[in-house]
């Protein structure tokens, strides 16, 4: 903040959006959970959604790219989810600009209103898959150490099955991620292998820096579009909070390209819930601790009683 504010005044934002890869039956469930999770969370019947409740941090949830043809929440729908990424570029140069924007814009809304702490959330299946891939392409790593089971059981052949399958997408794109600038590297490596969740969550966090804003990181997929937003802004570093250390494979890969280790995360619950929930638990600790620390008495004080 530059400076000791009295309270903490904090916005949650969670981005949503389907995976042409989901929708055409390569990894996870049936799409539509994307739509039915996203109403559920406006209801407030998520366990994120539950999480703000319960400890008063508002919440909103931003439609970047649910399959439907109604936008749900906030609409800033780009499209009716991304392409599949085994066989075209996931987006288009304009549509990851939409997505960015609209993560951007959402930051700069709320710093008008008095907001000085945000944390990210997302819903849609499928994207702890493009993840994975951006991550690979953004690091070099190969996808056995990126790739964990999402919302699949944690079964050998499944784990194959979806190590396989980001390994096809990587290759297939490698050729077209050839850009020398590493803004324009990251930009590319998103529009075709991501989602647009993880490119809205990039404009998101690159707007906090550009406002001073603090910032708390969720799981995996926010992870990573920490990582993609420290490869454009290294600034990054100073602005971003870890809260839960995901139980996602490719976590401790993403947080180092933060800066981050394990021991600098303060909750190690083992969870990979998405939406925020280890996010939300973070923002009410910072609130916790800066209620003390800007109310609590001196030792002068004390020793006056």
């Amino acid at each position: 903040w530059g400076e000791i504010d009295g309270d903490i005044r904090p916005q949650h934002i969670i981005f949503s959006a389907d995976n042409g890869c989901n929708m055409e039956g390569y990894v996870g469930y049936n799409y539509e959970v994307t739509q039915k999770q996203s109403r559920n969370m406006l209801l407030g019947g998520s366990s994120a959604t539950q999480f703000c409740n319960f400890n008063n941090i508002p919440y909103e949830v931003v439609d970047v790219g649910i399959a439907s043809d109604d936008g749900i929440g906030v609409n800033r729908k780009v499209a009716k989810g991304t392409k599949n990424i085994l066989n075209h570029p996931a987006m288009a140069d304009d549509e990851f600009n939409s997505a960015f924007q609209a993560g951007y814009e959402r930051i700069q809304h709320y710093v008008e209103q008095g907001i000085n702490l945000f944390s990210f959330g997302e819903m849609g299946l499928g994207n702890t898959t493009t993840s994975a891939c951006v991550l690979s392409a953004l690091t070099g790593a190969d996808p056995t150490e990126t790739v964990g089971p999402g919302s699949w059981p944690d079964k050998p052949d499944l784990m194959k099955r979806k190590i396989d399958f980001v390994r096809s997408v990587l290759d297939k794109h490698k050729a077209s991620i050839d850009s020398e600038s590493e803004p324009d590297r990251v930009r590319e490596i998103v529009a075709h292998v991501g989602g647009f969740d993880i490119a809205a969550i990039l404009g998101a966090m690159l707007a906090c820096v550009d406002f001073e804003k603090p910032f708390v990181i969720d799981g995996f997929i926010t992870s990573v579009a920490a990582a993609c937003a420290t490869h454009i802004n290294a600034r990054i570093k100073d602005y971003a909070l870890p809260s839960h250390y995901s139980k996602e494979k490719g976590t401790e890969i993403a947080l180092a390209e933060v800066g981050i280790t394990q021991d600098m995360v303060p909750i190690q619950a083992h969870m990979s819930m998405g939406e925020g929930t280890g996010a939300i638990l973070m923002v009410q600790m910072l609130k916790t601790t800066q209620h003390m620390f800007v109310n609590v008495g001196t030792f002068a004080d004390l020793m006056k009683l």
